[in-house]
């Protein structure tokens, strides 16, 4: 599987909080775990990096994404991105 380093530039972390805002409003129900599952498959962002983001902000996976606060979900679309970044990075010192 090849690195899509042109994705990263083109979702930033707005465009993940844009997703996930309206997943939370369209389907408030849904587990956080199905909503990322869902927006990772849209978006293109790697899921190593949702599951670390969940998993430093101390997240539920199993909560539903209408329960999350404004804040949470912010911090979440911003970790997701930041963690890919790193994650990008460190691919291509592997290179």
């Amino acid at each position: 599987m090849g690195l899509d380093f042109r994705r990263l530039d083109d979702t930033g972390a707005d465009a993940i909080l844009d997703d996930l805002s309206s997943r939370q409003h369209l389907t408030p129900h849904t587990s956080l775990e199905m909503a990322l599952n869902a927006s990772q498959q849209k978006l293109g962002f790697c899921p190593n990096a949702g599951e670390e983001a969940v998993g430093w902000l101390r997240f539920d996976r199993q909560r539903a994404i209408g329960r999350l606060k404004r804040g949470e979900i912010i911090q979440l679309a911003r970790s997701i991105h930041r963690f890919w970044e790193q994650g990008t990075a460190r691919n291509l010192h592997t290179l």
